[in-house]
């Protein structure tokens, strides 16, 4: 029985390496989504849900047509309707006849989490599941890592394509490193391979970082591969939205380390003092953070109909207001199309360089 998930950014290879920790061999590793993934997803959806559904849908059908059987998904309690959506996808793909099971991952109930991804391990101890969840935490750090990097160099590479093809190799180094002994040394080899990257050294260029929806952040496919076009104009950009705050237990608990988004939500508690889900307040702290930091703007993302992101798309243009920070909104669904997108960045970049460069 081959086990799979749906495609979510580079968390993908995270997720591709704790199957391989539980020593399954059987992993169908979904493609990247396509137009074809989006129509897949729409088509069996409800027209009134939001894309992230729409597309996580239509990852899975593709999985399942490669001859996955068991399926990961989430379940937890939140403030935001994505914890409540694999149950929907179990109810839409049984109608749709075909044959699966999925595996529930609760992030709120840690102990029936380990125990839940025991069942699935071929032949782990309940230490040897939680050492495959825990290799899988140290990875996704280095795959953020990596990241950071490419949407770094790329905006000022000499040779166009060079960052990205480094990008590339290290993914897959990281996803086929064994032991933690070798991989306590992927941090070291990371910046070895990008310092090979010829770049500008002279470069000033503006920087972005993009927040809001987790999906929509992380997935290029919904936002068009928003930081790239960024890069293609000559702009730096990052985001600390990743899938760090939930799986990175490590540092959680570590009482000496404060997580970048908790001082992310301090910040935000002017503008919203609870939390209304999605990543409202990380958002718009975030915002506040960079421009502290020095960087030139900040680009919002959030799907159509999403709930808590269109509070955040409210509260902006104070917080750009207040805090003297270009903020540009972009709302995302299965219709956003590449020369829309492409000129309203145009635009916002141009009016971050002439703030920069007083004219």
């Amino acid at each position: 029985m081959s086990i799979s998930f749906p495609h979510v950014g580079t968390f993908t290879y995270v997720m591709e390496s704790i199957c391989y920790e539980m020593n399954r061999k059987d992993v169908v590793v979904p493609n990247k989504p396509s137009y074809k993934t989006k129509q897949l997803g729409s088509r069996h959806s409800p027209e009134w849900i939001c894309t992230p559904f729409k597309m996580l849908l239509g990852s899975f059908i593709e999985v399942l047509e490669q001859g996955a059987f068991e399926l990961v998904g989430t379940l937890f309690i939140d403030y935001c309707r994505l914890g409540y959506y694999t149950p929907i996808y179990e109810m839409i793909l049984d109608d749709l006849g075909y044959d699966f099971e999925f595996l529930y991952l609760n992030f709120n109930q840690p102990i029936g989490f380990i125990q839940e991804m025991k069942r699935r391990t071929s032949g782990l101890t309940y230490w040897g599941t939680f050492r495959a969840f825990q290799i899988g935490w140290i990875k996704n750090r280095f795959i953020d890592l990596v990241d950071k990097y490419l949407y770094h160099y790329q905006a000022i590479e000499f040779t166009k394509g060079s960052t990205q093809a480094v990008a590339d190799k290290l993914y897959r180094i990281i996803v086929e490193t064994r032991g933690m002994s070798n991989i306590r040394k992927l941090r070291k080899k990371i910046h070895e391979m990008f310092k090979e990257v010829d770049i500008d050294k002279k470069a000033d260029p503006l920087k972005v970082v993009v927040v809001g929806e987790l999906y929509a952040v992380v997935e290029p496919q919904i936002n068009l591969d928003i930081m790239k076009q960024l890069n293609k104009l000559g702009v730096i950009s990052y985001t600390p939205i990743t899938f760090c705050r939930w799986i990175d237990i490590g540092s959680r608990a570590n009482p000496f380390v404060r997580p970048t988004f908790k001082t992310a939500i301090k910040k935000a508690k002017p503008y919203v003092e609870y939390r209304l889900g999605g990543k409202t307040q990380e958002s718009l702290g975030y915002a506040i953070m960079f421009k502290e930091k020095g960087w030139d703007g900040v680009v919002h993302l959030y799907p159509f109909t999403c709930m808590p992101e269109i509070v955040t798309r409210s509260i902006i243009p104070q917080v750009s207001r207040e805090h003297d920070i270009p903020i540009l909104s972009l709302v995302l669904d299965e219709h956003t199309g590449e020369a829309g997108l492409q000129t309203r960045l145009e635009a916002f970049v141009d009016l971050l360089d002439r703030k920069k460069n007083g004219t």
